[in-house]
C-alpha cells in the first residue's frame, strides 16, 4: 500500500486517555495500523479493549490524546467528521422513524444539498445495493431487523464514503440474519470497493468476514493477521484463548531435539519436540496451545500417547467433543469430526490416549 491509495488508513502511535490524574482511564495505548484500500479489516477484542474507541477516533467523533490518523496520506485531526470521507453503521441502526426508506437513504445526500435528479438516483442505486428496491415507500417500523439494517447501509453508502465504519452493526440479529447479513457485507465490500473496519467481539464473525483482523486487549494491539494466521499461528496465551476454542498446556523448555525443532517437558514428565518455537530460551517455562481439532485420541498404551482420562463426551451432530485431563491435572479436550457417526465409545472414567501433533503446536507468549 502507498500513501497514493486513496482508501488507505494509518493509524501511527495513537493513545487515547479519558479524564486526568490519578482517574484517568488509558483507552489506547500508542496503536499504530495500516488499513489497506479495499479493504475488509476487523478490529476484534473483549469489551473495554479500545476496538470502538479507535473506530471513533477514524470518524471524527474522538480526538487522539496523542498520535496521527491518517487517510490517503493526509492526516485527518483537523477534520470534523461531517467533512470527512467516512460514514458510519452503528449498532442501533438509527433510522428516522418519521421517514420512510428511501427519505432515510435519502437524508444526507440532501444535507449536502445535492441536487434532486443526483439523489433519486443515488438512493436508487444505493437501494439496489442492499436489494431493498421494492421497500422504498415502507416506514422503519414496518421492516425486520435485518431490513433495517440495511437501509442503514443503504444511508452510508449513498455518499460514495472511502471508508465505511461499522461498529457492531450485526449484535442486535438473530443468527440466521446475522450469518445472512455477514455475506451481504463481504460482497457489498467486493462490489464497491470501499474500505470497510468492522468492530466486533465475535469471533467467528470476525474469522468469516475478514481479510485480515487486529486482536486488541487493554487498549493495545496484540496480533494484526488474516483469520488463518490469527487462528493457526496465534504470537500469545490471549490470542490463541480468545479466538476460537484451544488447549493450553503448560511446559518447559528443555534444548534442541534431535532431527530439528525444540524439546519441552510437560508438568507430568513427558517430552515433546515442536518445530515452532516463538524463539523461546531452554530452560524457560512456555505455554503451548493446540486447538482441539488438532489433537489425535490414540491408544492408551501407544508410546506417542499421553495418559488421559475421559470427563465427558458432548455429542454436537458434525463433531463430538471429548474432554479429558491429563495425569498432571491438566484439562484438554479433542473435537473428532462425525464423518460418518460417533465412532468412539468414550464414556466418563475411561482411559485415554491424547496425542499432541507436533506440527499443530504453538508455543505462546503470555
Amino acid at each position: 500500500m502507498t500513501p497514493r491509495d486513496p482508501a488507505s488508513i494509518e493509524v501511527e502511535e495513537v493513545s487515547k486517555r479519558f479524564g486526568h490524574g490519578e482517574g484517568a482511564v488509558l483507552a489506547l495505548d500508542r496503536v499504530s495500523l495500516t488499513i489497506a484500500g479495499n479493504e475488509f479489516f476487523t478490529l476484534l477484542g473483549p469489551s473495554g479493549c479500545g476496538k470502538t474507541t479507535l473506530l471513533r477516533m477514524i470518524a471524527g467523533f474522538e480526538e487522539p490524546s496523542a498520535g496521527t490518523i491518517r487517510l490517503a496520506g493526509q492526516p485527518l485531526d483537523h477534520l470534523p467528521p461531517f467533512r470527512r470521507p467516512v460514514n458510519t453503521v452503528f449498532q442501533s441502526y438509527a433510522l428516522f422513524p418519521h421517514l420512510t426508506v428511501a427519505e432515510n437513504v435519502a437524508f444526507g445526500l440532501e444535507m449536502q444539498r445535492r441536487p434532486k435528479s443526483e439523489i433519486e438516483a443515488e438512493v436508487r442505486r444505493a437501494l439496489a445495493m442492499v436489494r431493498l428496491e421494492g421497500l422504498a415507500g415502507r416506514y422503519p417500523r414496518q421492516l425486520s431487523g435485518g431490513q433495517q439494517q440495511r437501509v442503514a447501509l443503504a444511508r452510508a453508502l449513498a455518499n460514495r464514503p472511502r471508508v465505511l465504519l461499522l461498529d457492531e452493526p450485526l449484535s442486535a440479529l438473530d443468527l440466521k440474519l446475522r450469518k445472512e447479513m455477514q455475506l451481504e457485507l463481504k460482497r457489498l465490500r467486493a462490489e464497491t470497493g470501499i474500505t470497510f473496519i468492522f468492530v466486533t467481539h465475535d469471533q467467528e464473525e470476525a474469522l468469516t468476514m475478514s481479510d485480515r483482523i487486529a486482536v486488541m486487549d487493554h487498549g493495545r494491539v496484540l496480533q494484526v493477521g488474516t483469520p488463518a494466521e490469527i487462528y493457526d499461528r496465534p504470537r500469545t496465551r490471549f490470542v490463541a484463548d480468545f479466538i476460537g476454542e484451544t488447549n493450553l498446556i503448560e511446559a518447559v523448555c528443555t534444548g534442541a531435539g534431535e532431527g530439528g525443532g525444540t524439546r519441552f517437558r510437560l508438568a507430568g514428565g513427558e517430552e515433546l519436540a515442536v518445530p515452532d518455537t516463538n524463539g523461546i530460551a531452554p530452560g524457560t517455562k512456555a505455554t503451548l496451545a493446540i486447538r482441539p481439532e488438532r489433537i489425535e485420541l490414540v491408544d492408551p498404551a501407544s508410546a506417542a500417547a499421553l495418559a488421559a482420562t475421559v470427563e465427558a463426551v458432548v455429542y454436537l451432530g458434525t463433531d463430538t467433543v471429548y474432554r479429558a485431563r491429563l495425569a498432571d491435572g491438566t484439562p484438554v479436550q479433542a473435537r473428532i469430526q462425525n464423518r460418518s457417526g460417533p465412532t468412539l465409545d468414550l464414556a466418563p472414567g475411561d482411559p485415554l490416549g491424547v496425542r499432541l501433533v507436533p506440527e499443530a503446536v504453538r508455543v505462546v507468549a503470555e
